[in-house]
């Protein structure tokens, strides 16, 4: 009886049709949905099934090694379901796992040991150095970097030092000596005051709530605010509180979303508290219900609310547009602009409904603003000069999901997708395309780009139409990092869900916190 070949040439072919599937894909117009890594996934599952169909039905193997090949499979699959934990998603869906025996990130955490404040530690929030509100002195996410020495760019900056710390997407709020932070440890949300140049805790305020959602992760979203002395920080819960930045001092405290009967977001609340003369404004829950609400400064004591959308994740902006002091919102499917006395709606402008409304508007010249979703929505520029929305251009040349934009001189520079994009601003259309950074955050600083990859990356980039181009670049984080970098001065302080590092770049003289 004649011996059956093994077909091995038959398994190459079939285990190559998924990932020329995939290259097909990356040409469709799905791909710029933003679902890259699902299809990654997907790819790595049909590669399994094909491997297991030319094992079963055409390997030409006896069907003793064939049920040997599938025992073993089995054996595998329920080995790694067992061994392996699953820790999220990145930006493009595909899975984080981590093994089951390895400590998770708010389990090594460095412990909290307060140190003592040297007398008249400065607390400010209108010197170089600060960094006192979310992407920055005027909420742009552009610094201009005076305090930088000319060749800044081309040196690698000193490490000042490195801790692990809880989970969470949080920024970092810099006033002064001190930088301010939410983040997660065990059962408890915590607002917690560094020193900025040493990384010793200062104060430590817990909140017994954790957020948890298998998507995004664990932990608070949010970026404190620091005004006047004061820090406002808004937890993933939805608990409002005010402190006294020295000493941590609870001077109020709202549970914002029980008291008015709403639900959380899916992702939990993400955006920072806003100044508006003597309140603070948040948005609330999964709610039409006036969800754009303002808090005395002082006593925490509810002042107004307005709007009738969902909102989005994004931290509320005040501006001027077309002469009108107001309020922009970036909400679930719209973009609407409030009375900042009283939260009512001046105008609304539908942009369409993505998964997340996330990054923050960005007001261009005195009466536009340009807003960018993700998941194949695009960018809007709508002018409001006339005091109704009216827009001028939209485009999927630029689809930031939840990183936020840059612009300087008529260009917006985004992560599109994941890839570093620059888009002229007058027609919306792209002046180039470059590097896949994917979906982590940038930072203007001066005429650069200051850019955190997905993987913890830095790099430094032109701010240029002309063409991508690369400045400089170093390894910092090691791992998934979605929350914004801060340059305070010479310090560059970033974090992730498990580490925060700040290092010192090289300073022009000038006296600031970074000497």
């Amino acid at each position: 009886m004649k011996q059956r070949r093994t077909r091995w040439k038959l398994l190459i072919i079939l285990l190559a049709i998924p990932p020329l599937l995939r290259v097909v894909f990356s040409f469709t117009p799905y791909e710029e949905v933003g679902w890259g890594g699902a299809a990654n996934l997907l790819t790595i599952i049909l590669m399994l099934v094909m491997a297991l169909v030319w094992l079963l039905l055409v390997s030409g193997l006896s069907w003793s090694r064939r049920l040997i090949g599938v025992a073993l499979i089995g054996l595998l699959s329920v080995s790694l379901r067992f061994s392996v934990r699953h820790e999220g998603h990145m930006g493009d869906f595909f899975p984080q796992l981590a093994w089951v025996w390895t400590p998770k990130s708010d389990e090594v955490a460095d412990s909290l040991e307060l140190t003592t404040l040297a007398p008249n530690s400065p607390l400010t929030t209108n010197l170089p150095g600060d960094f006192p509100y979310f992407l920055g002195p005027n909420r742009d996410n552009w610094v201009s970097g005076s305090q930088l020495a000319a060749d800044w760019a081309e040196q690698t900056p000193r490490e000042l030092w490195r801790l692990n710390i809880g989970l969470g997407w949080s920024s970092f709020a810099v006033a002064g000596s001190f930088a301010y932070t939410l983040e997660q440890r065990g059962d408890d949300e915590l607002t917690v005051c560094y020193e900025a140049r040493t990384g010793n805790p200062v104060w430590v305020h817990a909140e017994n709530v954790r957020f948890s959602e298998s998507m995004g992760g664990d932990g608070p979203r949010s970026t404190p605010t620091v005004h006047e002395g004061k820090v406002y920080a808004l937890g993933a819960t939805g608990i409002l509180l005010c402190f006294d930045g020295l000493t941590g001092e609870v001077v109020w405290r709202r549970e914002t979303l029980n008291e008015v009967d709403q639900g959380n977001q899916m992702w939990a609340k993400s955006g920072s508290p806003l100044i508006v003369g003597d309140v603070v404004v948040i948005t609330l829950g999964d709610s039409k219900d006036r969800p754009l609400a303002a808090f005395d400064l002082l006593t925490g004591d509810p002042r107004w609310r307005g709007g009738d959308a969902k909102p989005g994740y994004a931290t509320p902006v005040l501006t001027t547009l077309a002469g009108k002091r107001q309020i922009v919102c970036h909400n679930t499917g719209s973009v609407s602009g409030h009375d900042p006395m009283t939260g009512e709606i001046l105008w609304n402008h539908d942009i369409g409904r993505s998964p997340a409304h996330t990054t923050i508007p960005m007001i261009i010249d005195t009466d536009k603003v340009l807003v960018s979703v993700g998941y194949g929505h695009g960018s809007h520029l709508i002018d409001l000069s006339s005091g109704e929305p009216n827009e001028i251009w939209k485009t999927n040349k630029l689809k930031t999901k939840f990183s936020d934009m840059v612009v300087r001189n008529d260009h917006a520079y985004g992560l599109d997708e994941g890839r570093l994009v620059c888009m002229n601003i007058e027609d919306g259309q792209r002046a180039w395309r470059g590097t896949r950074f994917s979906h982590g955050q940038m930072l203007g600083v001066g005429d650069k780009l200051l850019i955190q990859a997905e993987g913890g990356e830095i790099v430094l980039a032109e701010a240029t139409p002309e063409e991508e181009e690369i400045v400089h670049r170093f390894d910092a984080l090691s791992s998934k990092t979605w929350n914004h970098p801060v340059l305070a001065g010479r310090l560059l302080l970033i974090r992730n869900d498990r580490e925060a590092i700040v290092y010192e770049y090289p300073g022009n003289g000038s006296t600031d916190l970074g000497n």
